[in-house]
């Protein structure tokens, strides 16, 4: 009998380790098969895991590899510039939305959401129709001009989503104490509203740039002219067997790279948040 109520009293603790660590190998497997074939001379034999000896020479490879260097460039230069207008946008967006009440506020609420909901594949074909019937006016229109306002239409319903709440959290006497103190409307914005938003800001911004860093399905239907990012190249040169292992030693660096940048912010908001409650 004791023996039973012990076994129950510890029965909880034990689904929960097993259900986090089995979440946390689902996660993070993937991860480790790619850090693990980035350091793998078989990698290019497309082997299932054969591993041939250590070596560095796959991340060698990211530059040496033209078309796969150009192809990590061209996926950089989509992404960095994606991050940076739908961070802007989603800002200003969210100012917009917050200053409005009752049924408006909600609707534009919802109508942020429904982009998030829709399928990508459909998303990619409907923004690969509309771009279509501008070639007889632009016939070069496909590449990086399709691929940047699609991915600036895809991430901005994220950055708003991590910008609004925090706004809606935000005291509005800091922005009429700031008028009081002799600030213009739009001087008090970006002095006082805008600093208080930094780490939602941040978080936006790194949501859009893993978003669009990695994004395949609506980047494949507005690629064009020679303009690939690296989740197509992965694609193609997987159909056409001429796969390079340096695209696992980029991928671990990303990883790596992403993780830093997310801890640092953790940290960086766990800071304040202790410091708020110390004071």
């Amino acid at each position: 009998m004791i023996e039973s109520k012990g076994l129950r009293k510890y029965l909880p603790i034990i689904f929960k380790v097993f259900f986090v660590t089995l979440s946390m190998l689902i996660m993070y497997i993937p991860v480790l098969i790619i850090i693990y074939q980035s350091f793998n001379s078989d990698a290019n034999a497309m082997q299932a895991l054969h591993f041939g000896h250590f070596t560095f020479s796959n991340y060698a490879e990211i530059f040496t590899n033209r078309r796969l260097y150009q192809n990590i460039i061209d996926s950089l230069l989509v992404s960095f510039w994606a991050t940076a207008i739908s961070t802007i946008f989603g800002l200003f967006a969210s100012i917009g939305i917050n200053s409005l009440t009752g049924k408006a506020k909600k609707t534009l609420k919802f109508l942020n959401e429904v982009p998030m909901l829709q399928s990508e594949i459909v998303t990619g074909i409907s923004i690969m129709l509309i771009f279509s019937l501008l070639i007889p006016i632009i016939p070069q229109i496909f590449g990086f001009p399709t691929m940047l306002i699609a991915h600036v239409f895809f991430t901005i319903p994220y950055v708003i989503m991590m910008i609004l709440p925090k706004l809606e959290q935000t005291d509005e006497s800091l922005f009429e104490a700031a008028q009081d103190l002799g600030c213009s409307k739009t001087k008090a914005l970006f002095k006082v509203i805008i600093p208080s938003l930094q780490t939602a800001i941040m978080t936006g911004a790194l949501l859009a740039f893993t978003l669009s860093i990695d994004d395949f399905v609506i980047s494949y239907f507005t690629q064009g002219n020679g303009f690939y990012n690296f989740s197509n190249y992965v694609y193609n040169s997987y159909t056409k067997r001429n796969f390079s292992a340096g695209a696992y030693a980029y991928n671990s660096l990303l990883t790596l790279v992403t993780l830093a940048i997310v801890l640092f912010v953790s940290i960086k908001t766990g800071t304040k948040k202790k410091k708020g409650v110390s004071k």
